[in-house]
C-alpha cells in the first residue's frame, strides 16, 4: 500500500499529511473521530500515487495517533468503478512539546543521499520533536524517485510520528517534474512560502527561487523566479499587517526563519558575482524580516557550516538577527 511512512507536514496552524501509494487508488486518514479525505471539487483523486491530507493541527495533536486508509481503483471508470479492499496502517503521533528541552534537526543539502543524512539526523535517538527539511533533498525534480528521497528520509528519521517542516531550495527547481514538487510537500495553497506555528514557536518558509538571474542560460527560460519573488515581498508586508495573528500572536516567544538560501550574507555569493542577484529585493526583504524580532534564520545550500551574526564582515544586509548556516 504504501512506499514509505507519511510525511507529517507542517504549514500554518495545520497539518498536512503526505504519502506515497505504490498503485493508483482513493486515500484518506482517519483521526479524531472523522475521515479526512484526499479530494478535490467533490471528487477523490486516483489517478496519482502521492496523497495528501490537510488536519486542523489542535485535532491531530490531541488525537496523537492517525490512521491511513486507502483503497486500490486499478481503472477510474465512469460508471460503476470497482474499489479494491480496504487497506489500513495506524500511526501514533507525537505534538512538539515545549514544556521540556526541544530537540530539532536540520538537513539540507542531502541531494539524494539517505543513509549518511539519516545518520546524522538520528542524533537525538528517540527525543527527536521536529525535522527541518532546508532545500536540496532531492538532488533534482527529474523523476518521482527523486522527489521520493524526501520520504526515504522522513521515513526512516520520523516514522510519520514527528512534525516535518519543509522549505523548497534551488535545485527542487530543476526537472521534468519540478512543476509537480508542491503536490509532495506542504505548501499553503500551492505557494511554497508560508508561516507555521507550533506551540510557543512561530516560524516563516521562505523560498528564495534559483541561486541565479531567470535569464541564465542553465535555466533554458523555464524559470520565473523573479515574478514569484514580487509576491512573496507582498506576502511578507501581509504577515506584517497581521503580526497580532503571527509572530506577535500570544503565546509565541520563539521565531524563526527557515530558508535554503543565505541571501542576508555574503555567502550567497559563493565567490562568483553570476549568484549575486536580487539585491534590491532582497534588501527589502531583509527589512521585511528585521520587523519580524526574529531569533534567528536558519539556511543551507553553501555546503558548509557558518554562524553569521548582526554586524559581522559576512553579513551583507542589515539583519538584526543570526544566520546559522548547516548543509
Amino acid at each position: 500500500m504504501l512506499y514509505r511512512d507519511p510525511c507529517v507536514f507542517v504549514v500554518g496552524r495545520e497539518y498536512q499529511i503526505a504519502f506515497n501509494t505504490t498503485e493508483f487508488g482513493i486515500a484518506w486518514i482517519e483521526t479524531g473521530g472523522r475521515a479526512y479525505r484526499d479530494s478535490r471539487n467533490g471528487l477523490m483523486r486516483s489517478e496519482t500515487l502521492i496523497h495528501k491530507v490537510s488536519i486542523p493541527m489542535d485535532v491531530l495533536n490531541a488525537a496523537r495517533t492517525y490512521r491511513v486508509c486507502f483503497r486500490a481503483l486499478p481503472e477510474r471508470r465512469p460508471y460503476f468503478p470497482e474499489l479494491g479492499p480496504l487497506q489500513t496502517k495506524d500511526y501514533p503521533f507525537q505534538p512538539v512539546d515545549f514544556s521540556h528541552n526541544v530537540h530539532a534537526y536540520m538537513l539540507a543539502d542531502t541531494h539524494s543521499r539517505i543513509d549518511a543524512p539519516c545518520r546524522a539526523a538520528s542524533c537525538f535517538g528517540d527525543q527527536l520533536d521536529l525535522l527541518i527539511l532546508n532545500g536540496d533533498i532531492p538532488a533534482e525534480s527529474k523523476a518521482a524517485e527523486d522527489i521520493r528521497a524526501i520520504y526515504d528520509i522522513t521515513s526512516r528519521v520520523t516514522g510519520g510520528r514527528l512534525p516535518v517542516v519543509f522549505a523548497r531550495g534551488n535545485h527542487d527547481y530543476r526537472g521534468r517534474l519540478a512543476t509537480e514538487l508542491p503536490d509532495y510537500i506542504g505548501t499553503r495553497n500551492g505557494e511554497t512560502y508560508f508561516t507555521f506555528r507550533i506551540g510557543c514557536l512561530w516560524g516563516i518558509c521562505l523560498d528564495c527561487g534559483e541561486d541565479k538571474d531567470d535569464a541564465d542560460a542553465e535555466y533554458g527560460g523555464l524559470v520565473d523566479c523573479h515574478d514569484m519573488r514580487l509576491a512573496e515581498t507582498a506576502y511578507l508586508k501581509d504577515v506584517i499587517r497581521r503580526a497580532g495573528e503571527e509572530y506577535l500572536a500570544p503565546g509565541v516567544t520563539l521565531r524563526l526563519a527557515v530558508c535554503h538560501l543565505p541571501f542576508t550574507t555574503k555567502q550567497v555569493e559563493i565567490g562568483d558575482p553570476k549568484f549575486n542577484i536580487e539585491v534590491e529585493l532582497f534588501a527589502e526583504w531583509t527589512e521585511l524580516l528585521n520587523q519580524m524580532h526574529l531569533d534567528a534564520m536558519l539556511c543551507g545550500h553553501t555546503h558548509h557550516l557558518d554562524i553569521v551574526r548582526p554586524g559581522d564582515a559576512e553579513m551583507r544586509m542589515p539583519a538584526n538577527f543570526p544566520v546559522y548556516i548547516g548543509s
